[in-house]
C-alpha cells in the first residue's frame, strides 16, 4: 500500500480505516476476483459507457484496487473476459462471487460504507440520540 493510499485511509471520515486497510491488502492478495454489477452499477455504467455490454448475468473480475478516500472508497479496475476495455468502478456498486472467502467482508463494508454515507448526506449524526422526556411536576 502505497503513502497516498495510507493518508487517505487516515483521514478518512466515512471508512474504519483499519477495517478497510484490511480488507483493501486481503483483496489484493487474492486478486483477480470475479464479480458482477448491481442494479445501480448497470444504470450508471450504462450511462457512461453505453457501448460496453453489462447485465446482471455477466461476470467481470477485480484486475486491480485503488482507495480514493471519502470519495469512492474501494474503488476497483474490473474487465470480462471477451473484452479488453476496463472500467473503473466503487467496490458498492459490485457483488463478489458468494463462493469467494472475502465475499462476506466486501458485504459488510458495502453496506457500512452505504449507511455511512447516507448519514453524511442526510447531514445527521452516525448516532441516535434519545429524544428529552418531557418533564411534568415539581422541579420542572
Amino acid at each position: 500500500m502505497d503513502d497516498m493510499t495510507e493518508k487517505m485511509l487516515a483521514s478518512s471520515t466515512i471508512d474504519d480505516p483499519v477495517e478497510t486497510r484490511q480488507l483493501f491488502l486481503d483483496m489484493e492478495a487474492s486478486l483477480p476476483i470475479a464479480v458482477r454489477f448491481t442494479e445501480n452499477g448497470i444504470k450508471g455504467l450504462k450511462q457512461q459507457l453505453p457501448e460496453l455490454e453489462i447485465t446482471k448475468d455477466k461476470v467481470f473480475t477485480i484486475e486491480k484496487l485503488l482507495y480514493s478516500g471519502d470519495m469512492g472508497g474501494i474503488l476497483c479496475t474490473v474487465s470480462a473476459a471477451d473484452n479488453e476495455k476496463q472500467t473503473i468502478i466503487s467496490i458498492t456498486h459490485l457483488k463478489v462471487d458468494p463462493s469467494h472467502p472475502l465475499a462476506d467482508r466486501t458485504q459488510q463494508y458495502q453496506r457500512k460504507r452505504t449507511l455511512a454515507l447516507a448519514i453524511a448526506n442526510s447531514g445527521t449524526r452516525r448516532s441516535a440520540t434519545k429524544p428529552k422526556r418531557k418533564r411534568r411536576g415539581f422541579g420542572s
